[in-house]
């Protein structure tokens, strides 16, 4: 072993609880940025996975006109003179897809694209017995929707191709289902704005793992859709599209909607709200663990100034026998590093085992997305991170206090003793 480490290790042995103490600090502020960031991660990363997987990557559809122009406006006679028309009937517009057959069949050629299914939905009263809950039905073609979805994978008791060969058939939302009191195989009855009442039977229960959504859908026959609006079998209000790059959806719903003329929604576009929170939570995060280090860093500058308050005499010595000012900061810088090393170490052990531990407790979170047991994302980056930030911060704690052991004056001290 290398005298310069030797003479390290001798120092640390000497102050055992101050040495202790400063690796805790490190130890206990890598193991919380191993903790929250994996935890911040995998959350975020099971909502945009259970996002992905439940709703369009892109989705088409015909956006109510906002901005009307004044019918007066358009009378050339008037054009350039000030018009003012207080509350303007507006024109009565259906929500409709023209053309939607045929361009589901051009989408279904795309090379960028794996699936496509037609959708209408409309907001519907479901009743059972006395209760009564509003939410949203959903008439989907239950094959090219599962392409999209895999309802079939998330769906907890019957069987979702049942919509095919029972006419009157209808899947609930988990949390649906229990709002109505329903069970697989009972009949409730379904209302449309438009007053039209069906008596439908539940051949499924679906769970997507979004709370609000499984609060209020149903998924139908699409035939079934346009019976409770009053509309033609060609009547659809949106088009569902499932990419093979979903970070290519961007792009492709501006292509899409320069093409057939509708809105075209990519499916981070219609979360921005939740990305943005996001994106705050992990700020916050990384002030909380930077801050952890930093201070745990001070801990470890104040550890290495009483040792060499303490060791003057040993300092002088060492430079009065021919030890160099480098060798001496070598020596400080070796003691911050073992420190951050050791406490680095535990740190990676601790926060893997508080994953592990926490990861295995069955907590049923019920929030923007449903959970049996907390998601850790286990990536080696973060634990990569964590170590060399911790190392960094050490070393950077014990420069100071290194440098000014090697300043120090043997003949000075000598003589002050």
């Amino acid at each position: 072993m290398r005298p310069n480490i030797r003479i390290a290790l001798t120092h640390l042995k000497a102050k055992k609880r101050q040495t202790i103490v400063a690796m805790l600090g490190v130890t206990f502020g890598i193991a919380i940025f191993i903790f929250q960031a994996g935890l911040m991660s995998g959350f975020q990363s099971t909502f945009i996975n259970q996002t992905v997987n439940t709703t369009a990557n892109i989705r088409l559809y015909n956006e109510a006109e906002k901005d009307r122009p004044s019918i007066a406006g358009q009378v050339d006679s008037l054009r350039n003179n000030l018009i003012a028309v207080r509350n303007q009937k507006p024109k009565e517009e259906l929500p409709r897809i023209k053309n939607g057959l045929q361009i589901i069949e051009s989408l279904e050629h795309h090379p960028e694209v794996v699936g496509v299914s037609p959708f209408l939905g409309s907001q519907s009263i479901f009743k059972m017995g006395i209760a009564t809950v509003a939410g949203r039905v959903s008439g989907v073609n239950i094959e090219k929707e599962n392409l999209l979805f895999d309802l079939a994978k998330n769906t907890r008791q019957g069987d979702i191709f049942d919509l095919q060969t029972i006419p009157n058939g209808i899947i609930l939302g988990e949390g649906l289902a229990d709002l109505l009191g329903a069970h697989l195989h009972d009949n409730i009855n379904v209302i449309s704005p438009k007053g039209v009442e069906l008596e439908m039977k539940i051949v499924g229960i679906h769970r997507s793992g979004l709370t609000e959504a499984d609060k209020s859908r149903a998924y139908i026959n699409i035939r079934n859709a346009q019976k409770l609006l009053q509309v033609d079998g060609a009547y659809i209000t949106d088009i569902n599209i499932k990419l093979r790059d979903i970070n290519k959806a961007e792009i492709l719903a501006k292509e899409f909607s320069l093409k057939y003329k509708y809105t075209a929604q990519d499916w981070k576009n219609a979360n921005a709200n939740i990305f943005g929170i996001f994106k705050i939570q992990n700020m916050i995060t990384y002030l909380i663990i930077a801050s952890i280090l930093i201070v745990s860093g001070f801990g470890i500058f104040n550890i290495l100034m009483m040792i060499i308050y303490e060791k003057m005499q040993d300092i002088a010595i060492l430079k009065a026998i021919g030890y160099r000012d480098r060798d001496i900061r070598v020596i400080f810088l070796t003691e911050s590093l073992i420190i951050g090393f050791v406490g680095g170490l535990l740190g990676l052990l601790l926060g893997f085992t508080m994953q592990t531990i926490v990861g295995n407790i069955r907590m049923d979170v019920k929030g923007f997305v449903s959970m049996e047991y907390l998601k850790f994302n286990q990536s080696p980056a973060f634990y990569a991170f964590a170590f060399i930030f911790g190392l960094i911060v050490t070393a950077i704690s014990g420069y100071i206090p290194a440098r000014k052991a090697s300043q120090v004056d043997p003949i000075e001290i000598i003589r002050g003793k």
